[in-house]
């Protein structure tokens, strides 16, 4: 003899997982000129997403065209939001704001 209990009610099962919302890119990213960036990351303090890194400069600057073996910003495009802070306090104005190139699909 088997003594059942109440079951308690299940939930409806969902067949699809949550949705997720992408976040929109900015239809424009910085990109910091090489020969004119002097590696004194002014830009880096304003960058409110951290997409600004410095990398080390050519050995021989003069022969590329660059004026600092301190070294060079660089950007992340895939973090740069385009709010256009790096452009607007670079002392050097080596900064431009760009329209962004939206990849397509790369064939194998």
């Amino acid at each position: 003899m088997s003594i059942t209990q109440g079951a308690a009610p299940q939930k409806p099962v969902s067949a699809a997982p949550p949705t997720v919302k992408k976040k929109k890119k900015s239809p424009v990213v910085a990109v910091v000129h090489p020969e004119g960036c002097t590696g004194c990351e002014v830009c880096i303090e304003f960058c409110p997403v951290d997409c600004l890194y410095k990398v080390p400069g050519p050995e021989n600057p003069e022969e590329h065209g660059y004026i600092s073996v301190n070294g060079i910003v660089i950007v992340d495009e895939d973090v740069c939001i385009g709010c256009k802070l790096c452009a607007k306090y670079c002392p050097w104005e080596t900064i431009d704001m760009v329209k962004r190139v939206e990849e397509e699909g790369v064939a194998a």
